[in-house]
C-alpha cells in the first residue's frame, strides 16, 4: 500500500475485507467476488482516495480480476464507466489517477466513458473507448438518422486538448 496514504478509505477497506476473509479454494469464486467488492463499494458511492485503484490493483493481484479494456490496452475500464454513470467522482479520480490521465469533459461537466452518447445537429457520437498509453478517447459518429448504427460511420480520436477543441467548436458537446 502507498505508505504516502494517510487514511484507508472505505472502498479498500471492504476490498481488503474480502481478500482476507474469503475461504475458499477457489480462485474463480475469489476474482468474482473481488470485481463484486469493487463494483459494490463504486455503487454505494464509498469515498476512494487517490491511490486506492492503484493500491487495490498491485495489492490484490487486480491483473487477474480487473478484466481487459475494449480494445485490449490497460484493465477495469468498465470500473471507471461504472463510476461515471453512479457520479462517484472519487472513485473515477482514483481510476484517472490509477492511469494517469485528464478526464475528457463533456460542456454538461460530465466524465466521458465508454458508451457515453452525445449528439450534434446531424451526428450521433459514442464513445468507443480508451488508449491509455497514448491517454487518448476514441469515438464512433454515425448520422443522426441511423440510430441503429448501421449505415457509414465515422471513426474519431482525439488527446485531451484536441477534444477541449473539438468541442468548443460543437455547441452540443
Amino acid at each position: 500500500m502507498d505508505t504516502q496514504q494517510k487514511e484507508i478509505s472505505k472502498a479498500f477497506e471492504s476490498v481488503k475485507f474480502i481478500w482476507d476473509n474469503e475461504k475458499t479454494d477457489s480462485y474463480v469464486r475469489l476474482n468474482s467476488l473481488m470485481r463484486d467488492t469493487l463494483e459494490l463499494a463504486i455503487n454505494a458511492q464509498l469515498k476512494f482516495n487517490k491511490n486506492d485503484f492503484d493500491n487495490i490493483f498491485n495489492n490484490f493481484l487486480g491483473s487477474y480480476w480487473f478484466g481487459a479494456n475494449t480494445n485490449g490496452k490497460g484493465m477495469g475500464e468498465h470500473f471507471y464507466t461504472l463510476a461515471c454513470n453512479v457520479d462517484n467522482i472519487s472513485a473515477a479520480r482514483s481510476y484517472e489517477a490509477f492511469y494517469g490521465f485528464k478526464p475528457f469533459i463533456s460542456k454538461k461537466g460530465n466524465r466521458l466513458h465508454t458508451g457515453s452518447r452525445l449528439q450534434s445537429k446531424d451526428k450521433c457520437f459514442r464513445v468507443t473507448g480508451f488508449d491509455f498509453d497514448t491517454k487518448r478517447i476514441h469515438f464512433v459518429s454515425y448520422d443522426i438518422s441511423d440510430r441503429n448504427e448501421e449505415g457509414k460511420r465515422n471513426l474519431h480520436s482525439f488527446d485531451n486538448k484536441e477534444w477541449n477543441g473539438f468541442r468548443k467548436q460543437a455547441d452540443e458537446f
